[in-house]
């Protein structure tokens, strides 16, 4: 039996075939993207719309007793801040003072004859 050779494709053919069966592939692939990001896109844009129907309303009377209670607000926080601020130095300090005993013991001790 003989094979003809125009049977056969030659490589240039070959190639130009996975050239555009990769093309087509990459389109397929583009465009299901393109459609995933307009999606994302119309999702996002109704849950803002949706955050910006929610009708948040302040009365004046609200209004007053917040403005009023800012500084009371504001002297709390900077007492507590303050009272922290004491602790933290009073165990900093005592540890400090342990750490210079043991450390001017162990300096003594380098003097000592034993």
């Amino acid at each position: 039996m003989r094979v003809s050779v125009s049977n056969y494709l030659t490589n240039q053919q070959i190639e130009e075939i996975v050239d555009k069966v990769i093309k087509k592939v990459w389109e397929r692939v583009v465009a299901f993207g393109l459609v995933l990001v307009f999606a994302f896109v119309l999702v996002s844009l109704e849950l803002n719309k949706a955050k910006a129907d929610e009708v948040n309303t302040i009365t004046p009377q609200e209004f007053v007793e917040t403005v009023v209670a800012v500084p009371g607000k504001a002297k709390d926080f900077a007492q507590s801040e303050w009272q922290k601020t004491k602790e933290y130095q009073a165990e900093s300090w005592a540890d400090m003072k342990a750490q210079f005993i043991s450390t001017k013991e162990k300096i003594t001790n380098l003097f000592v004859k034993k």
